[in-house]
């Protein structure tokens, strides 16, 4: 399975366990500085430009299968976000760097209207590169400024959206504040690109997890994390290829996903997938989101737990107002609505966030219980 996503990310031998592909050029990096950049922008540019073109390698951390499983270890024993006064902070985005890496079809989902606008397609677009790396000069401050962290981060603030995963950490610290039982039956109804799987099989309350998704290639490697986090940790999970408004769980103590925001994202052509099945919100209400409560409320415990990370969305024509939606087809199936947990995001440099007012910007956890 590595040999493969080593092959969709151009990497042809690994350096290290642990690594980007750029180590040999560290110290050539350290000579682009700031003063440097503004004696001559067009110039350094350049030079960085061609350096990352020459090399050709997407900047993200790799992972050999011995780097894989430390980091799974590493994540399981470090300190992780809490969930405060229904809120959890920024905190810590370890785990993220491994599902980067383990789930190549990421970067082939659409945003929607937009096509491919992955961070691999941004990286091989001239244009993109170089801007990325004028973000690097003019928005970060310190040393390292083009190192592959700095230009991976640069590289997403370029034209629009991006595909998102769900943090492992806040996704461990949501289940141990909602389902505080040791051993408890967490089911995933949108397992995604793998953050959740990660962050909960990681909790010292050594979770039952269950999994479900229609895409066949997130399937494909998130059976591959599966064997990865029972090698490295010994907690075994539950993943299965299928669709949420057919699978019937039981014996559930909470269930907790971040559904597809109806048509936002574009992950694969195939008929399973909701936004291909169901054309319109109306229809995605009645085909796809109320069959599925429906499903979770015939399987919860009589004290269980369902939540949801929604959003409302807006695309380049139509506004999507679905939490409010989503509440009141919960509250009609017989769930009662108990609150939001916020989950604080964070703001891109540059582009006009000084006009949010002191504004918070953050998604919900929206949490129901059983009437």
């Amino acid at each position: 399975m590595i040999d493969d996503i080593y092959k969709f990310w151009n990497i042809s031998q690994p350096v290290d366990d642990v690594f980007t592909g750029y180590e040999d050029l560290y110290d050539i990096f350290d000579n682009f500085t700031k003063e440097s950049y503004y004696s001559d922008p067009v110039k350094t540019i350049d030079q960085v430009f061609e350096l990352y073109r020459d090399r050709g390698i997407v900047p993200i951390v790799y992972y050999t299968e011995k780097g894989l499983l430390k980091e799974i270890q590493s994540l399981k024993f470090s300190n992780y976000n809490q969930v405060n006064n229904n809120m959890i902070g920024l905190g810590n985005n370890q785990g993220q760097t491994i599902n980067r890496f383990l789930f190549p079809n990421m970067m082939t989902a659409e945003p929607k209207g937009r096509g491919s606008n992955s961070l691999r397609d941004r990286f091989n677009d001239d244009a993109k590169l170089r801007r990325a790396i004028r973000i690097c000069f003019e928005f970060r401050d310190g040393d390292r400024l083009v190192y592959p962290t700095a230009m991976r981060r640069a590289l997403e603030l370029v034209t629009g959206e991006n595909i998102q995963n769900f943090k492992a950490q806040n996704a461990r610290a949501i289940v141990e504040h909602l389902c505080p039982t040791m051993w408890g039956n967490v089911y995933d109804y949108s397992a995604g690109y793998g953050g959740r799987v990660l962050g909960i099989t990681g909790s010292n309350m050594r979770y039952n997890y269950i999994g479900i998704d229609p895409n066949t290639e997130t399937i494909k490697y998130l059976k591959y994390l599966q064997q990865l986090i029972k090698e490295a940790i010994g907690i075994d999970s539950k993943i299965v290829q299928t669709v949420s408004e057919e699978y019937k769980p039981e014996d559930i103590d909470l269930a907790f996903s971040s559904p597809p925001y109806f048509n936002l994202e574009k992950y694969s052509d195939e008929e399973t997938q909701c936004m291909v099945r169901y054309s319109t919100l109306d229809e995605w209400f009645e085909g796809y989101v109320a069959p599925t409560m429906a499903n979770i409320k015939r399987g919860l415990n009589s004290d269980g737990i369902f939540a949801t990370n929604i959003s409302d969305y807006k695309t380049a024509k139509e506004e999507f107002k679905v939490v409010d939606r989503w509440i009141k087809t919960a509250e009609s199936l017989g769930f009662k609505y108990q609150g939001m947990i916020k989950m604080m995001l964070n703001t891109r440099p540059g582009v006009g966030n000084d006009k949010l007012e002191g504004r918070e910007k953050y998604e919900g956890v929206y949490v129901f219980s059983k009437e």
